[in-house]
């Protein structure tokens, strides 16, 4: 994801200009909470205390310290390689579909046209009520969709209302481009006649 968009402009990879399509407006874009890091940070950190534990004993062979040594590279390794994983994913909702862009060495995008999603169900479980995350289950007429369960949604209370409106909106809603919202570097879309701004 090197370099900016020139369609979306400063805070958008280069890369979404080949996935995007020119009319399209891109409602939210982020990276999966920091949570799916926690697991394997927690496993490199306790494995550099047991190496340190085990080197500072006078008794433990220098074998079993090199040993030591390897095991925990690795779980170095697989935290870097988690981390550049976390970074390089990116899930988006634009006023047409949802899309997920993943992938190091062969980059997949998973889509989910908003047209097709029938219903959604947000789900929050203590620790993401804790945390500030959530997860959407999309249900999708016809067959199964790519992107039909997505976790670890920051901002989530936001997200789901953001692409609610957009799912449910009236299709004779004109979408334009209103302010972002605080902390997003991305314009937000809205409908202009959305439900709660109809006269009775």
């Amino acid at each position: 994801m090197v370099g900016h968009s020139e369609r979306f402009g400063p805070g958008v990879p280069k890369e979404l200009d080949r996935y995007l399509i020119p009319s399209e407006q891109i409602v939210f874009m982020l990276r999966r909470h920091w949570v799916v890091l926690a697991e394997p940070v927690a496993t490199s950190v306790f494995g550099m205390i047991l190496l340190a534990w085990a080197s500072s004993l006078d008794n433990v062979p220098g074998l079993l310290t090199q040993i030591l040594t390897g095991l925990w590279l690795l779980l170095l390794a697989r935290t870097i390689l988690r981390a550049w994983e976390w970074y390089e994913e990116l899930f988006l909702a634009t006023d047409r579909r949802l899309m997920l862009v993943h992938g190091i060495i062969t980059r997949q995008v998973d889509i989910m046209p908003m047209g097709k999603v029938t219903d959604m169900r947000y789900d929050r479980t203590v620790t993401g009520q804790l945390l500030g995350y959530g997860k959407f289950v999309m249900e999708s007429a016809g067959q199964d969709q790519a992107l039909s369960t997505i976790n670890y949604i920051p901002d989530s209370d936001l997200h789901y209302q953001q692409i609610s409106q957009i799912i449910f909106a009236p299709s004779e809603g004109k979408v334009t481009q209103k302010a972002a919202a605080p902390g997003s570097r991305v314009p937000i879309s809205e409908p202009e006649q959305a439900w709660w701004r109809r006269k009775n």
